[in-house]
């Protein structure tokens, strides 16, 4: 996993930790409050999640981009160079 997308999901959880912002609802027991912000928590993420995946992959160092951004794959090797590569070496 992408390590902005893990910091999105730390900075997420802490935010939605009862009581750093608030704690819904107000007068009920640990549990209810507890439920609710997990609740809260997974709605948010799911709405958002592939908002910031797509936002944070722009700045993902896997692999090669040409200038346009996309990926590149890698080019399979000419025949005559995969032949090549096939043969074994003979001593010299």
């Amino acid at each position: 996993m992408n390590w902005l997308m893990t910091l999105y999901v730390v900075a997420l959880f802490y935010v939605l930790v009862p009581g750093v912002l608030v704690s819904l609802p107000p007068k009920g027991s640990k549990m209810v409050v507890a439920l609710t912000h997990a609740v809260v928590f997974a709605l948010v993420f799911h709405f958002t999640h592939k908002l910031v995946w797509n936002a944070v992959s722009q700045y993902s160092m896997d692999g090669f981009q040409d200038a346009s951004g996309n990926k590149m794959a890698a080019k399979p090797l000419p025949a005559k160079a995969a032949a090549a590569a096939a043969k074994p070496a003979t001593p010299a």
